[in-house]
Order: C-alpha cells, then sequence, then structure tokens
C-alpha cells in the first residue's frame, strides 16, 4: 500500500490546490469584481474565500506529508 501512497498524495495536493484556486477565482469572475452590494453577497463572498482557504490548507498539509 506505501506504494502508491506517495503518487495519490501528489495528484491529491494538485487537485486540491487548483480546486482553491477556482474557489479564490469565482468571487471576482462571479461578482464582477465589485464590491458586494447586499447582505446576501457578502455572505458567498466570504464563504467562496473560506471554503478557498479550506482547500488550500488541505493541499499544503498533502505537501507536507509528501516531505516525510
Amino acid at each position: 500500500m506505501e506504494i502508491y501512497h506517495r503518487p495519490l498524495l501528489r495528484a491529491l495536493s494538485g487537485f486540491f490546490g487548483n480546486i482553491s484556486a477556482a474557489w479564490f477565482a469565482i468571487p471576482f469572475i462571479g461578482s464582477g469584481i465589485s464590491f458586494p452590494k447586499d447582505i446576501k453577497d457578502f455572505f458567498v463572498l466570504t464563504l467562496d474565500i473560506g471554503f478557498a482557504i479550506v482547500f488550500l490548507i488541505i493541499s499544503v498539509l498533502c505537501e507536507k506529508e509528501l516531505e516525510k
């Protein structure tokens, strides 16, 4: 099982990094790079950035596990 561990972590790290980049891009593309106009837009913007940070942390954790 150890043979498949490193390539799987490398793939997951890249995947989560790309998903994080997409979550960071969504607020800018979806809002047309404008300030949120009401509370719903602000909540969606905060949620998108929160998901981006979570996926970025998962990607970093996968990379740290690869360095061991």
